[in-house]
């Protein structure tokens, strides 16, 4: 008896420490490289006609973190879009103090920008995917998402004693990393997997479904990733390529069912979890 209390003890101050350690790391990572103008890039398109070139669409990401599919959004709002464009680039660049915000739950952490500050997100739409790294417990980031409504708000689910809700879009950018993801699939079809999410407004939270109730079914609860795969699985997407009973934040984040709209904070080159 005194053993496995020693363990647990061992197990309980490990836990800590690493907890202690991983809290105090900011870990947003930040461009190493200079800015340039891309006011000038997004005027080729905007003022003299020309289509944007491979090159163009790079300069963007490296400058932004937007991928072709947002850049494209940008351009269609016009001069407003590249108001839009230039404020991410501005934020991409800065370098943010980072706040630890612990959870109830001992050993559970999220990591935001600090001071209220919050990165500014390309256009969304409907059915668009929010995914974060920024939440940990005990040095494993498992993570969040959500999935954007067509009122523009984050269906997420959050924590026992919350059911599921439409959050403020700025709960995921005002985190140390995120990305925006899009399924390669008709814009009809990521509509429907919104409206599908929204109507499981007030599910009750159960971080443990698929491996003690069907994986495919919301009748006894469901968690942030469960929300996210179910409300495209009705859509016949499968977003969890391991396919395992538990669907998982990282999961939906590696699907290859998606492509990158926007990232912040993690590496656009690897998108390393």
């Amino acid at each position: 008896m005194g053993c496995f209390i020693f363990l647990i003890l061992a197990f309980l101050f490990v836990g800590w420490i690493t907890f202690m350690h991983v809290d105090n790391t900011a870990c947003v990572w930040h461009p190493d490289y200079d800015e340039v103008d891309i006011g000038a890039i997004m005027d080729k398109y905007l003022k003299d006609g020309e289509e944007l070139t491979d090159e163009d669409y790079e300069t963007l990401y490296e400058q932004t973190g937007v991928a072709k599919i947002g850049v494209d959004r940008a351009l269609a709002h016009g001069s407003s879009g590249k108001d839009k464009m230039l404020a991410i680039q501005k934020d991409y660049f800065t370098a943010f103090e980072v706040e630890h915000d612990k959870f109830d739950i001992p050993l559970v952490c999220t990591d935001f920008l600090a001071n209220n500050n919050y990165m500014t997100n390309i256009y969304l739409e409907a059915g668009d995917i929010l995914v974060s790294s920024s939440t940990h417990i005990m040095g494993w980031k498992m993570g969040h998402c959500g999935i954007v409504t067509a009122s523009g708000k984050a269906m997420q689910a959050m924590a026992y004693g919350t059911p599921t809700y439409a959050g403020s879009i700025t709960y995921f950018t005002s985190r140390i990393n995120f990305m925006v993801l899009r399924p390669k699939a008709d814009d009809s079809v990521c509509a429907a997997a919104a409206t599908l999410a929204e109507s499981l407004a007030g599910t009750e939270y159960n971080a443990l479904v698929g491996i003690f109730s069907k994986k495919n079914s919301m009748e006894h609860g469901t968690q942030c990733a469960h929300l996210v795969w179910y409300s495209y699985m009705q859509q016949g997407i499968n977003l969890d390529p391991n396919g395992g009973c538990l669907v998982l934040p990282k999961d939906i984040a590696s699907s290859p069912e998606l492509e990158l709209v926007q990232v912040f904070g993690f590496n656009p080159t690897t998108l390393k979890w």
